[in-house]
């Protein structure tokens, strides 16, 4: 397949043509200025193109997809939209930003995910709600007993789609494909692009579409400032306290798996610290209840796993910190991505013992410009 590039760029959402609800609730939002993959996507997908789209986390991607989709549902009555994302904590983020670009409108945003009573998503679908914003398994349970659901959808974004594949949703994207009928505009959005992304779209995407790739996408942004500590494994939780003493705003922590996860956060809730945790093995409910009570700022620090390396966009994280390394080069870049988002400031900090030799030499591309702090 080949790859369009456009050089098309808008300086300012009004040059966009965008529907005036949907400038108002940006304006809403406090959103003035387009970043530069919003200036770049924004016109190309108004005017009705298949696209894969490669940027930073942080960069505004949802926007990016959103504007001209709500734009799309608001002078066009019949048609719909169907967002893919990989996980329910992503989806509920993504439900919300529609929600506050259509409020005030009739249009209704389902939201299908697991977690919800299989019964009250069936009632939804039904009405035909004019976006759905779904995880792949829990739409294709759907569509294997109504496959006439995703009738009239005009618009198909499949976004964090290098996780989704990672995470072999593959199957269920095509399953869902099969089930479509008609045209349809097919929008992929990613922080990485390697051979699984293209091969998707190749599959799954019209003739020719456009790539657009930022020049610094699969690198830190600009506006994190990063420290390594080169510490010995028990020496972490006492660094680990004299760090967070320090910082006021929003703490996320990364933990390698869910033992790791829960043992920081009863150490830190031990020694008088706001935080919870959250993790793939608890449940729906309680994981939703922590990162609500995150999202307020009732708790200050949360910790969690590589379930949420991607997707979070909570304003007021201030500090990522790596209590211990991933697992994949790739997931540090998106778990650091967690802050510094939409221009705004932010830190990392990343805790390396003797056992993380091997994963360290292949994250030192993402720590070029990092504090080196050495404490073992």
């Amino acid at each position: 397949m080949k790859f369009q590039q456009t050089e098309l760029q808008q300086q300012s959402f009004q040059e966009m043509n965008l529907a005036g609800k949907a400038l108002a609730a940006i304006e809403k939002m406090g959103i003035l200025t387009p970043t530069l993959i919003q200036s770049q996507a924004i016109p190309l997908i108004q005017q009705g193109h298949d696209a894969v789209v490669v940027a930073q986390t942080g960069s505004g991607k949802t926007l990016a997809y959103a504007l001209p989709i709500v734009t799309n549902l608001i002078r066009q009555t019949e048609t719909r939209a169907l967002i893919l994302v990989p996980s329910r904590e992503v989806a509920g983020q993504i439900y919300k930003v529609f929600n506050e670009l259509l409020e005030g409108s009739s249009m209704k945003v389902s939201l299908i995910v697991g977690g919800i009573p299989n019964k009250e998503q069936v009632s939804q679908l039904k009405k035909k709600p004019r976006v759905i914003v779904a995880t792949p398994g829990r739409m294709n349970d759907h569509l294997l007993t109504n496959k006439l659901l995703l009738q009239g959808v005009s618009t198909v974004v499949i976004d964090e789609a290098d996780r989704m594949l990672d995470m072999g949703f593959s199957p269920q994207i095509d399953n869902i494909r099969k089930t479509m009928r008609g045209n349809w505009q097919t929008l992929m959005f990613s922080a990485s692009f390697g051979s699984s992304v293209e091969n998707i779209a190749q599959k799954i995407m019209r003739e020719n579409p456009y790539l657009l790739r930022s020049e610094r996408a699969e690198m830190p942004v600009l506006q994190l400032r990063q420290k390594v500590f080169f510490v010995d494994r028990g020496m972490k939780n006492d660094r680990l306290a004299l760090e967070l003493k320090s910082i006021d705003g929003g703490v996320i922590i990364f933990a390698g798996n869910q033992p790791s996860c829960e043992s920081i956060g009863f150490h830190l809730k031990e020694n008088g610290f706001s935080s919870d945790f959250i993790h793939g093995g608890l449940s729906p409910g309680h994981r939703s209840r922590v990162l609500r009570e995150f999202r307020e700022k009732k708790i200050q620090i949360m910790i969690t796993t590589d379930l949420l390396a991607r997707g979070l966009d909570v304003p007021h994280i201030e500090c990522v910190i790596n209590y211990d390394l991933p697992s994949e080069p790739e997931d540090f870049l998106h778990r650091i991505g967690r802050t510094a988002r939409a221009g705004r400031k932010g830190k990392a900090m990343t805790f390396v013992t003797p056992r993380d030799a091997d994963m360290y030499k292949q994250i030192k591309p993402y720590l070029l410009d990092a504090e080196k702090i050495q404490l073992n």
